[in-house]
């Protein structure tokens, strides 16, 4: 999708003090929203509600941040499909939790991936400490933890590095979520949310053979993975019954990477794989069936990054409530 123009409208929105914005008058609609396309929500749904958001990413894997920071072109150009399924669970009017599944393809240099392959799965539960307003405004917040399983290939790559979909690591992710919604002055709705999350290292995990560390055929040893960071900060304006704008911020961090080991001919090798970090942005377009069912729409895009990968990723979800 191209960029959106009108979303500048957001950006100015979002410099509006609350002091500015209106309270929601009794015959007004309540807004409708999907989420933005990668915040996680904050505000948890009635106890007993099922809420499943299948996900369509076509990410192009078009350069790479070096370790100053310059951008370089890549040829071939990679290109990945990938299918994610977040499917969430309301325990009760406070807490939830959260399965996502997911498998991708990946194509380039005249090779591609054997066919679709299940990546890491990640289970979350949360819990809203917090609640809004009775009229949904008010300061929501919420702490939610997140574990990764290693359900993804990262190790015995065999010839093909595209069979390569996790990184073996069992991952425990802790954040702190915000949100909060205002009424403007004309009478469109505001909701903007944000994330900090923090992933302690999770150790050392096993490597044979050719991996996603870089290591080669016959090579057994361990990768000592560090820490991980994320911040999002996302806002949602609503136009309409219908349609939505979307603007979004990403910044994610992962520590640098130790690798030790035995190769195939019994020498002792070791390498590093240097810390990373890059900044996108992810603008979209939401457009609402019912208020139980929506579309979003947009694209994310790196725009800075250190050791990273440069990319485009077009995505579009369904957001369907139960």
């Amino acid at each position: 999708m191209r960029y959106i123009p009108n979303v500048t409208a957001l950006v100015l929105a979002l410099t509006i003090p609350a002091a500015f914005a209106a309270q929601a008058s009794p015959e007004q609609e309540s807004p409708r929203f999907t989420g933005p396309l990668v915040t996680p929500a904050v505000n948890t749904m009635p106890m007993g509600m099922l809420n499943i958001e299948p996900y369509l990413i076509h990410t192009n894997t078009r350069g790479s941040y070096d370790n100053t920071g310059h951008r370089r072109e890549q040829h071939p150009m990679y290109r990945q499909w990938q299918v994610a399924v977040p499917m969430t669970y309301a325990l009760t009017d406070s807490s939830a939790v959260q399965l996502t599944l997911n498998a991708s393809r990946t194509s380039g240099g005249g090779r591609h991936t054997d066919g679709l392959r299940m990546g890491d799965s990640v289970l979350r539960v949360q819990q809203r400490l917090i609640a809004p307003a009775a009229d949904g405004t008010g300061l929501v917040l919420a702490l939610a933890v997140a574990q990764r399983f290693v359900t993804g290939t990262y190790q015995r790559l065999d010839t093909n590095p595209l069979n390569a979909t996790g990184n073996g690591a069992a991952r425990t992710t802790l954040s702190l979520g915000a949100q909060q919604l205002h009424w403007l002055a004309n009478q469109h709705a505001l909701r903007w949310r944000g994330q900090l999350a923090w992933s302690p290292s999770p150790g050392h995990v096993k490597v044979h053979d050719s991996s996603v560390y870089g290591t080669a055929e016959g090579f057994r040893g361990r990768a000592r993975v560090g820490q991980a960071w994320n911040a999002t900060l996302a806002a949602e304006y609503v136009l309409d019954t219908h349609w939505g704008l979307v603007g979004e911020a990403i910044w994610n961090r992962a520590s640098a990477v130790s690798v030790s080991g035995r190769s195939r001919h019994g020498q002792t090798t070791r390498h590093r794989v240097a810390a990373s970090h890059d900044i996108s942005l992810a603008p979209a377009v939401e457009y609402h069936f019912s208020p139980t069912m929506g579309l979003i729409a947009g694209v994310q895009f790196t725009v800075a990054g250190r050791n990273a990968g440069d990319y485009v990723a077009p995505q579009a979800a369904l957001n369907m409530v139960f």
